[in-house]
């Protein structure tokens, strides 16, 4: 999967850039709830397949959107993002979603730096690098049998497409 996404992953790490003043991080927190919270949205909405058990995601855009409240900014209006139930289409979209609580660690340190912390503006940050969801999340992608990898691959580009999507429009509605 890393090779699979590779390009789409630094093509989205270009377009959110340094996080390293105050209004990057607005920016970054923006358009990140811009793509993913229709992300979220649209996981909340299927029938999660049996193959998939009992496992569901960490859910932040709730506390993104108070995070947003405390940097004092507006939600940026969200697209609508439709998900199949398959399990390929899931753990693809789930692949960029919880390999977010990776670089959200780094994220965190840079977020307090700026005078934020899991009580005000980094709430999603501190809540995803606390998370243990990737290791089980990894067993997860490895135990679904019969899972069309190539079809996981393109569904995480899609996501990581769909995140891309939200930080520029955020960047241009800003500009």
């Amino acid at each position: 999967m890393r090779r699979a996404t590779a390009a789409a992953h630094a093509e989205l790490e270009a377009i959110v850039g340094p996080i390293d003043s105050a209004e990057a991080y607005t920016r970054y927190a923006r358009g990140l709830y811009a793509g993913r919270a229709p992300l979220e949205a649209a996981l909340r909405n299927v029938d999660w397949p049996a193959s998939l058990g009992g496992w569901r995601p960490l859910y932040v855009a709730a506390l993104l959107a108070q995070d947003l409240a405390d940097l004092g900014v507006d939600r940026p209006a969200l697209a609508v993002h439709a998900l199949s139930s398959d399990p390929a289409d899931l753990l693809g979209t789930l692949y960029v979603l919880e390999g977010s609580a990776l670089g959200a660690r780094l994220l965190y340190g840079q977020a307090r730096a700026l005078g934020l912390s899991a009580q005000h503006g980094a709430r999603h940050l501190a809540a995803q690098a606390a998370s243990p969801t990737w290791g089980s999340f990894l067993n997860l992608l490895e135990s679904v049998p019969g899972l069309d990898m190539a079809r996981t691959g393109r569904a995480a580009r899609d996501a990581f497409a769909a995140m891309g999507l939200g930080m520029t429009e955020v960047r241009h509605a800003a500009a």
